[in-house]
């Protein structure tokens, strides 16, 4: 689906609060919630510099009114990446309700690759959700599982929680190498 629950919601902005990024990569933005967040922030006196975001699905550009929240929306699928953005760098990118739809291999070698280029790495994971196409959206089905320990080769804190309807999920923040010593801020 294109939507996620509300379990962090409170946490991850938070998070923004703190972190303060300039630069932010959205991927798999759905129907734009952290973009909406982050844009929401400005009221705060918080703004960034640039807010982008890669959707696989064209068809959400429109339907969510995606072009009215990121300054730019590339469309395809972000595991192509490593393959074109040899020389990208973000302060934040998140990946809200995304690493599951990848093929695991798939989705280590995205976030290998962020993990060069980013201070800070954001996911919303969930772990036991079961989920096929999603109104005739293929790109929407669950097809990998990741659990705790798929993130320990990263300098990565995470809170496990679950839903109202008992699902496990994920919040994982990966400090990237472009994070400065001082930056370390995981969940307290």
């Amino acid at each position: 689906m294109p939507y996620s629950e509300p379990l962090f919601d409170a946490k991850i902005l938070e998070i923004l609060r703190q972190i303060r990024p300039q630069t932010v990569l959205d991927i798999g933005p759905g129907a734009g919630k952290y973009g909406r967040m982050i844009r929401g922030l400005a009221a705060e006196g918080q703004t960034v510099e640039r807010l982008s975001a890669v959707e696989i699905d064209a068809s959400y550009v429109e339907t969510f009114d995606l072009g009215a929240v990121y300054d730019e929306i590339a469309i395809g699928d972000a595991g192509g990446l490593p393959d074109v953005g040899p020389d990208a760098a973000w302060d934040l990118v998140i990946l809200g309700d995304v690493l599951e739809h990848f093929r695991k291999s798939r989705g280590v070698d995205l976030l290998d690759y962020l993990y060069y280029r980013t201070k800070h790495i954001l996911l919303v994971i969930p772990v036991d959700y079961v989920q096929g196409s999603w109104e005739g959206h293929g790109a929407e089905a669950h097809i990998s599982v990741w659990r705790p320990e798929d993130f320990q080769n990263y300098r990565a804190g995470l809170i496990v929680a679950r839903t109202d309807g008992g699902q496990e999920t994920l919040l994982v923040m990966i400090n990237g190498l472009r994070a400065r010593r001082g930056e370390d801020h995981m969940f307290g």
